[in-house]
């Protein structure tokens, strides 16, 4: 198998930038006339999985939103990436794992374990424990060929004074994407890439010296459009994934209206990035 890397840019070249989220929330639910049950959370999750095998690269399911419903909603969440992977889509399980030692291995282990149940072509995970304390995520990654984003600059308000706040002569955020480039330059591969969310201003600088892929939310809901993620990225060497959840799911409940809006966004994220 390829890495993770090659995939992501090769299928981005493909069929486009677009990542289409799923986030089984109750309101998202009950939008769809769907009931916050386990039988909703499966529908839900079926028709996402038919939208996207015809117009997008990748989806991100939100952990979170399957794990609330306990086992059941796990069991759905591995029979959604099965049929998704199975289709030839990337998953990114967006998780944001983050722990030490043994228990950063068990993450590991969840999701890009050879015979887990939630094997996925990527995950999230957060820093703030010491981005080399994630080693053994890392370490799991590389062997199974998948890929790991970083939550560096992510898009809520609430995380800017922590990534902005100065570390010696640079910021956190700054930070981390050099020591993301240079994991990534110690593994002979690019095995690490970032979160970085599409309202924020950034210095390319970093970002480019990082050579990983950017997993770039906040479109639709959170205020982005297409005109400011082009503003914002385009001419960046990495692979770019633009991920928009709710600015996807509300075209539902029906699978042609996801097919039209991930169309309408995919194309509108072309133009601007060109």
């Amino acid at each position: 198998m390829d890495p993770f890397s090659l995939r992501l840019a090769r299928a981005t070249t493909e069929r486009g930038p677009l990542c289409v989220g799923l986030d089984p929330a109750p309101a998202t639910l009950a939008s769809w006339g769907l009931s916050d049950t386990i039988e909703g959370l499966r529908t839900f999750s079926e028709r996402c999985v038919a939208a996207a095998m015809e117009t997008v690269a990748c989806i991100k399911p939100q952990v979170a939103f399957f794990e609330r419903f306990g086992s059941q909603g796990f069991a759905v969440l591995e029979e959604t990436i099965h049929t998704a992977r199975a289709a030839g889509l990337l998953v990114i399980a967006d998780a944001k794992r983050s722990d030490i030692s043994t228990t950063a291995a068990a993450y590991g282990a969840a999701w890009f374990g050879e015979t887990s149940p939630l094997f996925a072509d990527a995950m999230t995970v957060t820093p703030y424990l010491g981005l080399h304390a994630l080693s053994p995520i890392f370490d799991q990654a590389k062997a199974a060929h998948s890929g790991v984003f970083v939550v560096v600059s992510s898009s809520n308000p609430e995380g800017r004074a922590l990534q902005q706040a100065q570390l010696g002569s640079s910021t956190v955020e700054d930070s981390l994407y050099r020591e993301i480039g240079e994991l990534n330059a110690a593994a002979g591969d690019v095995l690490l890439g970032a979160v970085l969310g599409a309202t924020r201003p950034f210095d390319h600088g970093p970002v480019t010296q990082m050579a990983g892929p950017l997993l770039i939310p906040g479109l639709g809901a959170q205020g982005a459009t297409p005109h400011d993620v082009g503003e914002r990225f385009r001419g960046l060497g990495n692979t770019l994934v633009v991920a928009a959840s709710r600015a996807w799911t509300d075209a539902g409940p029906h699978v042609r209206g996801l097919v039209g809006r991930a169309t309408e966004l995919q194309q509108a994220l072309r133009t601007a990035l060109s």
